[in-house]
């Protein structure tokens, strides 16, 4: 969304906690306790039901106005004052081929649900949720991710299919993502008000209609063994950015303007994408998986959001090629790969400590005793700053953006969008744990880490 974190929508800079691995017996989804209808004691983030309105509103005028002012005719930021007509005039262009756009969006969804569900990988058990429920999940996103490559990836080398075409209807459908978002946001609101046994999520059913609809009324809403949070977290949007990415690759191909800094640009970004697959079972501990309800802001960020905004960077490359020296393109691809240790370390650090404290890898890390009984890393990576993950997701975004060069700042959109959300949720981050920790123990842990994300800085 926008989430988070990696999604996002959607960012992955969540650490993983301590999950049960391997494989469990197939069941139906345990009985869930009752909820209350409303939490009226629940104190609004986003702005409240206004914030709420404005985001649903904003933000697929953002995804549109991102792209209509990034085209394959021009790309800068001066045409914002022409961009109601450019958007009018876009949509115009792109409405004849809404409908096969709608049918390859669907198709889409449909091939990665009914993946989802096929017995291929392992099943786990999720963290217990607020209502006492254990839920399972098929993890298999990796084998997609490989499936969905290798089939396009050979049949675009056969001449079977032109990959390029994903890119000539890139604008068409980008609308038919928004489109099948919002209805599919509207049948999950609806539908959590089939049972009083739905599982609500914490800040979801204050019974303001507005804000229940963005933040996610229902927080699993599953049909059968498909739980759709999950499946749309790291499957339709993700992969489908990986995929859009090199799509614009082959099309820089056929126009003449292929580049090393295209190239680099999908390496890295479907390496991003293939390591969060690699750590799905992690992502169940995350907060978008734990805590939010799937709402628009999930939904509309796994969909739309993180695949039609996050290739913004690719498709200026593939229309508007910048000739980078070998130097610029190299320190680009070493920074990401700071970015990457930074990211991978940390979050490895701090799952190897949750799973076996006792661990001899854990031997030299120092650790703050709570109150609660648990304990609270405070050296190695995490005595830095209080979220490393964060900045070295951060670090990523931006080489990638430092890519397509410094003559025009919207393929910067992502970094700029990515430091807003990280901060946003670092503060929500802390907000849990004073209420997890207690506010005598989060003083003694900001004492002793004092730099939320950047030393020295911030």
């Amino acid at each position: 969304m926008p989430p988070r974190s990696r999604k996002g929508t959607k960012s992955r800079s969540a650490s993983p906690a301590p999950r049960t691995p391997g494989r469990t017996k197939k069941s139906p989804v345990t009985p869930r306790t009752k909820t209350p209808v409303t939490n009226k004691n629940r104190s609004y983030e986003w702005g409240g039901p206004l914030g709420a309105l404005g985001m649903v509103v904003l933000l697929p005028l953002t995804v549109i106005g991102l792209n209509v002012l990034c085209s394959e005719t021009s790309c800068s930021v001066h045409n914002v004052w022409d961009l109601p007509a450019m958007m009018l005039l876009a949509l115009d262009v792109g409405v004849p081929r809404l409908l096969l756009a709608l049918g390859v969006e669907l198709l889409w969804m449909a091939f990665h649900a009914l993946l989802y569900i096929t017995p291929v990988g392992k099943q786990v058990k999720g963290v217990k949720l607020s209502d006492g429920t254990c839920l399972t999940y098929n993890i298999n996103a990796l084998h997609v991710f490989t499936l969905v490559h290798a089939i396009l990836g050979g049949m675009h080398y056969a001449d079977v299919i032109r990959l390029a075409w994903l890119a000539d209807m890139f604008m068409p459908l980008m609308v038919a993502a928004i489109i099948i978002s919002v209805f599919m946001s509207i049948v999950l609101y609806v539908a959590s008000f089939r049972s009083s046994q739905v599982s609500f999520s914490p800040g979801g059913n204050t019974g303001n209609y507005l804000y229940d609809f963005w933040v996610g009324r229902e927080l699993n809403p599953r049909t059968g063994s498909l739980d759709w949070k999950f499946m749309c977290e790291l499957r339709p949007g993700l992969i489908g950015w990986s995929v859009l990415n090199w799509a614009f690759v082959a099309k820089a191909m056929e126009v003449g303007t292929c580049s090393p800094s295209i190239i680099v640009v999908a390496l890295l970004e479907s390496f991003y994408v293939l390591d969060g697959l690699l750590y799905e079972e992690g992502n169940l501990t995350m907060m978008d998986i734990v805590h939010d309800g799937f709402g628009f802001m999930l939904c509309f960020g796994d969909l739309a959001w993180v695949p039609f905004t996050y290739t913004l960077k690719a498709k200026f490359l593939a229309y508007h090629a910048s000739q980078l020296s070998y130097m610029h393109v190299g320190i680009c691809a070493a920074v990401a790969l700071v970015g990457y240790a930074v990211f991978r370390g940390s979050n490895n650090q701090k799952s190897r400590f949750r799973q076996n404290p006792k661990d001899p890898a854990n031997a030299a890390l120092k650790v703050m005793h709570t109150s609660s009984g648990k304990s609270l890393i405070v050296s190695g990576y995490w005595g830095v700053c209080r979220h490393p993950n964060y900045v070295g997701d951060w670090l990523m975004t931006l080489s990638w953006s430092a890519l397509t060069g410094f003559t025009e700042p919207l393929p910067y959109f992502q970094p700029v969008y990515f430091a807003l959300l990280l901060i946003h949720r670092q503060l929500r981050d802390e907000e849990q744990m004073r209420e997890k920790y207690g506010a005598e123990d989060m003083h003694k842990f900001h004492r002793i880490v004092r730099y939320r994300l950047i030393p020295y800085v911030y």
